[in-house]
């Protein structure tokens, strides 16, 4: 739920920044995913700024060079042992209907096309910091 955090910062800090967000999901499963995301509880301003673009050719994503991960790093004994303590306490496991082994990435890229951000993912949980997010949107911005 990276993007909602990243949301939120944004508008409690009251920083308008259009947020592009994409996925290699069919257009039937991202949309599913949105309606979890954009939770009704979310003023409509503050999702007014995001674009949701499906791209199940990854045509973008090996654009910004986001490839595959190893199994290794994916199914690693850090993540094993997190399903493994999920299920000892009765939770579930959750099916995985993408693919799991595509790395994703968080980039942030000023109105001339110059990537201000650029972070691809060691794995799936690797995201960067909002505040390093933001701190590249507002070097973008000139702010």
């Amino acid at each position: 739920m990276h993007l909602v955090q990243l949301h939120r910062f944004l508008y409690e800090q009251r920083i308008v920044a259009p947020v592009l967000a994409m996925s290699f999901a069919p257009v039937e499963r991202l949309a599913s995913w949105i309606s979890l995301v954009l939770d009704e509880e979310m003023p409509r301003e503050w999702r007014a700024h995001t674009r949701f673009v499906p791209d199940p050719s990854l045509r973008i994503y090996h654009a910004y060079g986001l490839g595959r991960n190893s199994r290794l790093r994916v199914y690693g004994p850090r993540v094993l042992l997190y399903y493994a303590l999920r299920w000892l306490r009765g939770h579930g496991i959750p099916k995985v209907s993408e693919d799991p082994l595509q790395r994703g990435g968080d980039f942030v890229v000023d109105a001339g096309g110059r990537i201000a951000l650029s972070h691809v993912g060691v794995d799936q949980a690797d995201r960067p910091p909002v505040q390093r997010i933001v701190a590249a949107l507002q070097s973008s911005s000139g702010s």
